[in-house]
């Protein structure tokens, strides 16, 4: 068990954030809380969207950080499961902060830090489902979809959250890459969603993305209505061969039991599109491994190495 007190900083910033206009005022917050961090320092502020639910973003750095050191950036979905198993709802995490030190600390990949940002509970499947793609799904599912998802789809207004306020603001305050070489995105189920989805609108803002157990059927049923759907979304949206690295998972357990044969039919379509696999497209399966923090914690090496490989 891992367990040390870190002071989260002077200043709790509450970021206002309009269009790409970021206005940030400091109220005084300083104090110690109990962690679960075994290596490096989490800074939390508020972000409060115009147009989407308020947040908290968080930014880990790790032990090793030096201010006149340029970072690569890995911004992460569900944002809140990430570091500290005593806060999240069913005590699992990625434990980011134990991978990425060990690997920085034996150079399998460069200096990293990740943005973590945190879902909006209730809105989450209509943040994260990837909103184009509803006009190519038809029927009776893509009405229980919508029935899912409160108010309307705002995964449009979420990507342009990452893009136009999140980045620009930790590209403000941090020493970090400040072109798509060094920012990746990251997320599992329906985050492998939404990361797919967001290289999908920012090409030119990500260097690549990593989809772990994405779920493909958008419920909890198989179907082919949904998977199909999405298909076709990224054969037409998918960025060129050679120009991007993305990442696939899955397991063979629990709810990810449903995904090889959709993860089979994307694969098919990334060699039709010109992608090669191992090369600028990657797709494991990770036999016995259920759908869990746990699970992902313990491949997470997998796609950073992938995707941040010198």
């Amino acid at each position: 068990m891992k367990s040390i007190l870190l002071l989260l900083g002077a200043a709790f910033l509450l970021v206002q954030c309009s269009g790409n206009d970021i206005q940030t005022n400091s109220v005084e917050f300083a104090e110690k809380i109990e962690s679960n961090f075994i290596a490096g320092h989490l800074d939390r502020y508020l972000f409060k969207p115009e147009d989407l639910t308020e947040r908290f973003v968080d930014v880990w750095i790790p032990e090793s950080y030096e201010q006149d050191t340029e970072y690569s950036v890995i911004y992460m979905h569900d944002g809140q499961m990430l570091f500290d198993e005593s806060s999240t709802w069913n005590s699992q995490e990625w434990r980011v902060d134990e991978i990425l030190t060990r690997m920085m600390e034996s150079d399998e990949i460069p200096p990293t830090i990740v943005v973590g940002i945190w879902n909006a509970e209730d809105q989450r499947t209509a943040e994260y489902f990837p909103e184009d793609a509803l006009s190519f799904i038809e029927g009776e599912l893509r009405d229980d979809l919508l029935s899912n998802i409160p108010e309307e789809p705002r995964a449009n207004q979420y990507v342009d959250f990452i893009a136009k306020s999140v980045i620009p603001f930790v590209e403000e305050n941090y020493p970090v890459i400040k072109n798509r070489d060094g920012r990746f995105v990251a997320g599992s189920s329906y985050g492998g969603l939404i990361s797919l989805y967001t290289l999908t609108k920012y090409p030119e803002m990500f260097s690549g993305a990593a989809a772990l157990s994405t779920h493909w059927p958008g419920t909890h049923e198989s179907n082919d209505e949904i998977p199909g759907g999405i298909r076709k979304y990224l054969r037409r949206n998918l960025p060129d061969p050679g120009s991007h690295r993305i990442y696939y998972d899955h397991g063979t357990e629990t709810l990810d039991s449903l995904y090889a044969p959709y993860q089979r039919k994307v694969d098919a379509m990334m060699l039709e599109l010109g992608f090669t696999q191992g090369q600028d497209f990657k797709s494991e399966v990770f036999e016995g491994t259920n759908h869990s923090e746990n699970a992902w914690a313990d491949r997470f090496d997998v796609p950073v190495r992938y995707l941040l490989r010198h």
